[in-house]
């Protein structure tokens, strides 16, 4: 398997994979803080024009604005908000570094600041965040024009995977930009996972819910990449945490 994995102890591991595309513009981050860890996952839009480096720009601006803004002091409703501003500060990085041959530049980003047993998670795009405690729930709702579609019930959901425009986003950073967040609260062995749509759209959720439950973070993602990449187009990328027992 061709990756490059972090691991942080035996609670935390990423990695991301350039699949069948040549170059991978997805990225992701790990930051260790004061009773907890920041993660994110962002994959960049705009092919030959820069989508590698929105993403890039994406993660590192949240990663220094939550290193400046946090402490372990903080309530959860300021966690809250200062993730919201991350975001909002990332999209204002990529919208100014928008310019010549970057031009139209963007990407999706999830994050989630996880302190003691509650984790703030964000998402603008498709990228997803997945709770996983025996069975699989999706935290966030995708921007995009087939979720859409489905709420306004112009779409059944079982014809998603196969629709022509299912990866056609309506918020991104350095697009259309909106943000949503919310709080999920983590049990003893929850698995919080975060994902690129070319990470997650070639998983069922027998494969997710098995692995998760008996393996630690980096064993999971090395056995879930392993199945992804035989399928895959695309560049996959995703973050495991897993909550002390």
């Amino acid at each position: 398997m061709s990756g490059r994995m972090v691991t942080v102890g035996s609670e935390i591991a990423g990695i991301t994979c350039r699949g069948g595309r040549r170059a991978n513009e997805d990225s992701y981050t790990i930051l260790l803080l004061p009773f907890g860890y920041l993660i994110a996952v962002a994959d960049g839009i705009g092919g030959q024009r820069s989508g590698d480096r929105a993403s890039s720009l994406a993660i590192s601006t949240l990663r220094d604005y939550i290193s400046e803004k946090y402490s372990g002091g903080l309530g959860n409703d300021e966690c809250h908000q200062i993730l919201r501003e991350g975001f909002a500060a990332a999209d204002k990085a990529v919208k100014e570094a928008a310019v010549g041959d970057a031009k139209g530049m963007g990407t999706t980003l999830v994050a989630a600041l996880i302190r003691r047993d509650i984790a703030i998670i964000a998402h603008t795009g498709d990228s997803r965040a997945y709770h996983l405690s025996g069975q699989i729930i999706s935290v966030t709702r995708d921007h995009s024009l087939v979720c859409d579609m489905v709420e306004r019930g112009l779409l059944d959901p079982s014809e998603i995977q196969h629709h022509p425009l299912r990866s056609y986003i309506t918020r991104s950073i350095g697009g259309s930009f909106i943000v949503t967040s919310t709080m999920d609260t983590l049990h003893p062995g929850d698995v919080l996972l975060l994902a690129t749509d070319g990470f997650y759209e070639y998983l069922d959720e027998d494969s997710l819910v098995c692995e998760s439950l008996r393996l630690d973070p980096a064993d999971i993602l090395r056995r879930l990449m392993q199945k992804v990449l035989t399928i895959t187009p695309d560049n996959a990328t995703a973050v495991i945490y897993r909550h002390p027992v």
